[in-house]
């Protein structure tokens, strides 16, 4: 579901949390107001329920925020060095193969070519839709890199091709770690527990200010901005490779020969 919101632009990503955000502040102060005389009690008079739940439900919002909010900016980084190694590698593969012999060097250089371009128009795409990572269409990528690195392998001198070996291996470890980071983010626990305790806190503020309805309106408004605010942000970097400020292939487009 979260990864339609992905898709959005960010103005309509904002306006869809907020949209959500309302209309559940809306059906709580309508299920408050409806309960309150069933319990027993005037909507006039204050509830015997102290302002300090709503601390305590604020605190904990706040600190699995800013702990969710960790972890996206160790994903973004991680993602981030993972291209950066990845492109750097294929760079220094291609200009140490001028060690190779010619026919060795062309079909390398060839087979490298084709990876970036299969990671450009194949790999971007299926990470930008969060697809798994045993999908066969990461295959593509990959089968050119593996035949680069079998081609480098085979060659009877080994020992003195082992830099660019070096760094086939090292651009098929990048790729596994920026692959693993194309599926980091936020857990379903995680978005679970932001959920409920952002509307328990809802909650509290409504009950709170339940004798005086105007204060109610106000007061639990304020807290859908906030909370809608928190939401966006963390929606808007959940993942490094899916929606408008995602990680683009701008190191590997220019690796490819125009």
């Amino acid at each position: 579901m979260f990864i339609l919101f992905h898709q959005l632009p960010l103005t309509a990503m904002f306006l869809a949390v907020l949209a959500l955000s309302v209309a559940a502040c809306w059906f709580l102060i309508g299920l408050v107001r409806f309960a309150i005389p069933r319990l027993g009690y005037r909507l006039d008079e204050p509830l015997p329920i102290r302002d300090s739940i709503i601390n305590t439900c604020g605190g904990l919002f706040a600190l699995i925020v800013a702990f969710s909010a960790a972890g996206i900016w160790n994903d973004a980084v991680s993602a981030r060095t993972a291209v950066q190694r990845e492109a750097d590698a294929v760079e220094t593969a291609l200009t140490l193969s001028v060690v190779l012999p010619e026919e060795t060097r062309s079909e390398l250089t060839k087979g490298l070519q084709d990876y970036l371009h299969e990671v450009v128009a194949v790999d971007w795409p299926a990470m930008a839709r969060s697809t798994p990572l045993n999908d066969a269409i990461f295959d593509k990528s990959e089968k050119h890199l593996l035949g680069a690195i079998q081609l480098v392998s085979r060659q009877t001198a080994v020992a003195a091709y082992a830099p660019v070996l070096n760094q086939l291996l090292e651009i098929r470890h990048a790729r596994l770690a920026r692959l693993a980071a194309s599926i980091a983010g936020i857990t379903w626990a995680q978005w679970c527990a932001m959920w409920l305790i952002s509307t328990a806190t809802m909650l509290s503020i409504i009950i709170c200010n339940s004798h005086a309805f105007r204060m109610q309106i106000v007061a639990a408004h304020l807290y859908v901005v906030v909370v809608s605010a928190a939401y966006f942000v963390i929606l808007a970097h959940d993942r490094p490779f899916v929606g408008r400020i995602s990680i683009q292939p701008t190191a590997f487009q220019q690796l490819i020969p125009r």
